[in-house]
């Protein structure tokens, strides 16, 4: 578990910041009252309509420290069907394709394969495009200001988390198609720690000839992965309000052949993994935060180590590492 732990803690920047005491939880704070929140309620409609049901391109580059990466992405509605593809612009040939519940991964030097999924994941949060305005309760939308964005007028809509548990949003959408142009992750300090921008965006009237080739293509069978226990083992003894398991499962970890358990943990906007298994040998920072927001907690309970990792706040993780105990407790 050591070795999970090591191979984790390569994911984060090389700037990090290391503490040994477990953090103390606080209680919440209480946001004030906006009078444009219905407003802004109204762009986030807008929005997840529009990343729907448009046919549209953008391309963008991705920014996280001193790591920018490039893509182009295509998105339309064929016969009532969602149709998009994302290509990496540099580096070796990789992009994702999507059909429906469908997304095909095709990479340089390895045969294409299927996994079903409504989103091709890596673009933007997946509640941007479903699910958002149902997580008023944990976040709070607030109307802000409006700035030019590749070339387009944009409207500022920010994303407040209702606590200091997770993080936040700024997104700018298109103030006339409601497209996202820029969206910001911002660290409860609002820090910024990535951000998406566009640097060009076209809206057309039909899907391009690309996304129709793509649908009419036979690509290959969906994997599928086994099935999900409907419970698992564990209890949390605290968890970040709304916060709930999604995916729980045993499995090796890839290249290191050690079994453990694996829990998938989100609150529909944020997210955060947590890995269990034994207890190595080798003692290891109790936990990690680096500069982009990606963080990874750690805990021992008996012969049992709890590994949290994700883009949250550290003493979110941590308090979750430490309050983790079998159900049977």
């Amino acid at each position: 578990m050591q070795r999970l732990l090591l191979a984790l803690a390569l994911i984060c920047s090389s700037v990090i910041s290391v503490a040994a005491e477990t953090p103390v939880v606080s209680q919440p704070k209480t946001l004030p009252s906006s009078a444009g929140n219905d407003e802004s309620k109204l762009w986030l409609a807008r929005m997840q309509e529009a990343l729907n049901s448009s046919n549209f391109q953008i391309s963008y580059i991705h920014m996280q420290l001193d790591q920018i990466r490039a893509f182009r992405y295509q998105h339309g509605l064929i016969d009532g069907e969602q149709v998009a593809f994302l290509e990496h612009l540099n580096g070796p040939l990789k992009s994702s394709a999507r059909v429906g519940n469908k997304v095909i991964y095709l990479e340089q030097d390895t045969k294409p394969y299927s996994v079903t999924s409504d989103r091709i994941p890596g673009i933007m949060p997946g509640a941007f495009a479903g699910g958002l305005l149902e997580l008023d309760g944990h976040y709070r939308f607030v109307l802000g200001g409006r700035n030019r964005i590749a070339g387009h007028s944009a409207q500022l809509i920010r994303i407040v988390a209702a606590d200091q548990y997770r993080y936040q949003y700024r997104v700018w959408m298109d103030a006339e198609t409601a497209i996202p142009l820029r969206i910001d992750l911002l660290d409860t300090d609002n820090n910024l720690l990535e951000q998406l921008l566009v640097i060009e965006h076209h809206r057309f009237n039909d899907a391009s000839p690309l996304l129709h080739e793509l649908r009419a293509q036979q690509w290959p069978a969906v994997v599928t992965a086994p099935e999900s226990p409907q419970t698992h083992p564990w209890r949390f003894g605290w968890l970040p309000s709304g916060f709930e398991v999604r995916h729980y499962d045993q499995h090796l970890l890839i290249g290191l052949n050690e079994p453990v358990e694996y829990l998938a943990v989100s609150d529909g906007l944020n997210d955060f993994s947590v890995y269990i298994g034994r207890v190595g040998q080798v003692q290891l920072p109790t936990n990690i935060s680096s500069g982009n927001g990606l963080s990874l907690a750690s805990a021992r309970h008996g012969e049992f180590e709890v590994v949290a990792v994700g883009r949250m706040p550290v003493e979110s993780l941590q308090n979750v590492a430490e309050n983790l105990y079998p159900a049977t407790q």
